[in-house]
């Protein structure tokens, strides 16, 4: 799929860049609708599309990303008070992280709502507030600049309007004309609770944001088929995996290993996402929790810390409810009087810094199994981290199950791509505390000082054997190209848009998508900042697929090759990336050391 130059925009871009205004399009009887990326389009954070019908000015999202750069949509060109409406699809701070920034903007108009479920406005407004901590954290003692307050957090929550799965006019809901014939739909994405994809619809002319699909969890509702739409923006994630691992397979995996390491006494260590795979892994650890011989229960320490801890709680909250959880589960949950069936019939939340200190103690010295639940995922915030330099300073052995998706510049890529590349000791450098006044005195895990940053926080570097580490494969709450695939069949569009996916993932979608959807006339990577204008003649400012990349999708073993190499490239951009923030190296720099490196091996 051919890309165009980057960067697209004009040298002179400033803060009043317009991208509509800049690509001479606006909404008319003839494009009544005009999408506009401002993040999200070829990377995986950040989400944030802007939808301009004749009579309004809304959003499908507003995230942040979790890796190093740019941490916020793109919200040049916006006025004060110029947005309507924002329409969430779900709770992950990747698409809901930036909704405080647009309070702190004043870019929301009055009244403009956030519309949402309500299972995920009681998980956003939690994400919301652990995400200004780390925002702070983040900010605090750098040259970085604040971008939202507590005092937004709070106001951009109190612009949450729930609706259950279903739809209506958008007048109805938002502070625009009665005049404004746009409506919109939530269907379920079955990607986490509460999640949604949305359809905006206006003029006879439907675009449909696909938000994060899923289909995989057994405890939540099938996904709901979207209607037929002009226009696909379409999640990407995981476009170059034709299937993931068997999800039963991976279940029954993950519960093995945790057996296999507490029958050995080694303790455990898994990262995870707050909301969403906290839940799967644990619903895995509840149904197996009988299985374990008496004494291995007693040995097994089950521990569940930070915001997986409410949010588990929220889950609780709707798990009566068939529109938001699985039939099968709704029934157990009634017919058993069950009302938490995410716990394991014994387990553990640490409150404070002490409790968690004496988990590592008792694990130490009374030969106490730790299975510790904790988020981030990616390594980048919570207490996760911190537990990793506990772990490494502490213990001999451990295993540490790496569950989700590891995004580019981010502790666990660093660890995950070291781990592929076959290396004995893997290391990193993160932002953690220790539990107490300082690391227990370990070799492995050190202060340090990262030179040429302009950061004046120290840092703490850690390193333990590669072979803690296994990727669990096939818990992915993220659909896989199968269920894409039949996903943008079912919405039948003529145009595609993908998004939020990296470029490998986008590049062996793509040709796939255009030779199996009927319906499609053409497919393109979605740019950030280039409308794409719906119409009579859906009008797509950036490459489509070209019919010899159609007539090249096979799965032949020089694809496979191919595809390989997409990974290899983007890992090493990524290791690159990491290696330049740990070293405080310069573009130019970095581009001397490669020439120097090309010279010398010529």
């Amino acid at each position: 799929m051919p890309d165009t130059a980057r960067p697209w925009l004009p040298e002179d871009t400033d803060e009043t860049f317009d991208p509509l205004e800049h690509a001479d399009i606006e909404p008319s009887p003839e494009t009544p609708l005009v999408v506009t990326p401002r993040g999200g389009d070829r990377e995986v954070g950040r989400s944030c599309y802007q939808i301009d019908t004749q009579h309004g000015r809304y959003l499908v999202d507003c995230g942040l990303s979790q890796g190093t750069g740019d941490k916020f949509p793109d919200l040049r060109g916006l006025q004060p008070q110029s947005i309507n409406a924002v329409f969430l699809t779900h709770a992950h701070v990747d698409h809901c992280g930036g909704l405080p920034v647009l309070e702190n903007r004043n870019l929301l108009a009055d009244n403009a709502p956030v519309v949402t479920t309500p299972p995920t406005a009681s998980i956003a407004s939690l994400m919301l507030e652990d995400s200004l901590k780390i925002h702070r954290r983040e900010t605090d003692g750098s040259s970085a600049v604040q971008q939202f307050t507590s005092r937004d957090v709070a106001e951009v929550c109190d612009r949450f309007q729930t609706v259950d799965y279903g739809g209506g006019r958008i007048e109805g809901v938002a502070p625009v004309s009665d005049v404004e014939p746009a409506v919109f739909q939530l269907g379920n994405a079955a990607h986490l609770l509460g999640s949604a994809w949305v359809v905006i619809q206006t003029s006879g002319y439907r675009v449909c944001f696909s938000g994060d699909l899923g289909g995989r969890a057994t405890h939540l509702p099938d996904m709901s088929p979207p209607p037929e739409s002009d226009l696909l923006m379409l999640e990407s994630t995981y476009g170059n995996t034709h299937s993931h691992p068997s999800l039963s397979g991976a279940r029954t995996g993950l519960w093995e290993d945790i057996e296999r390491a507490v029958q050995t006494r080694e303790p455990v260590l898994i990262p995870t996402f707050a909301i969403g795979r906290a839940q799967t892994i644990l619903l895995i650890i509840a149904e197996r929790f009988h299985m374990l011989s008496a004494d291995l229960r007693d040995r097994v320490e089950i521990v569940l810390d930070g915001m997986a801890v409410e949010g588990t709680g929220i889950y609780h909250e709707y798990v009566d409810d068939t529109n938001y959880f699985a039939e099968s589960l709704v029934n157990r949950v009634v017919e058993s009087g069950e009302t938490e069936p995410f716990f394991a019939e014994s387990f553990t939340i640490p409150k404070t810094d002490q409790d968690r200190q004496e988990i590592l103690t008792r694990a130490a010295q009374d030969g106490t199994v730790p299975v510790i639940i904790s988020p981030s995922g990616m390594l980048t915030g919570g207490n996760s981290p911190r537990y990793l330099a506990e772990f490494a300073a502490r213990f001999g052995n451990s295993s540490v199950f790496l569950t989700g998706y590891q995004a580019a510049n981010t502790t666990g890529r660093t660890l995950q791509s070291q781990y592929q590349a076959d290396q004995e000791t893997v290391s990193a450098t993160i932002d953690a505390t220790p539990f107490s006044t300082d690391w227990p005195e370990s070799s492995d895990v050190q202060w340090v000082h990262p030179e040429n940053t302009g950061d004046s926080e120290l840092k703490t570097r850690i390193s333990f054997s590669a072979d803690w580490i296994s990727l669990v494969e096939g818990l992915s709450g993220h659909a896989a190209q199968s269920g894409l695939l039949s996903f943008a069949r079912t919405a039948a569009p003529d145009t595609i848009g993908l998004i939020h996916g990296p470029d490998y993932a986008q590049e062996r979608l793509g040709p796939h998508l255009a030779e199996n959807v009927a319906s499609v006339d053409q497919v393109t990577r979605s740019r950030r900042m280039t409308p794409i204008a719906v119409g009579t003649e859906t009008n797509v400012d950036m490459a489509a697929i070209s019919p010899e990349e159609i007539d090249n999708t096979g799965y032949t073993e020089l694809e496979d090759q191919i595809d390989h190499l997409y990974d290899l490239l983007s890992k090493l951009n990524e290791e690159v990336a990491s290696a330049r923030n740990e070293a405080g190296l310069s573009e130019a720099e970095i581009r001397e050391v490669v020439q120097d490196e090309m010279e010398t091996k010529e």
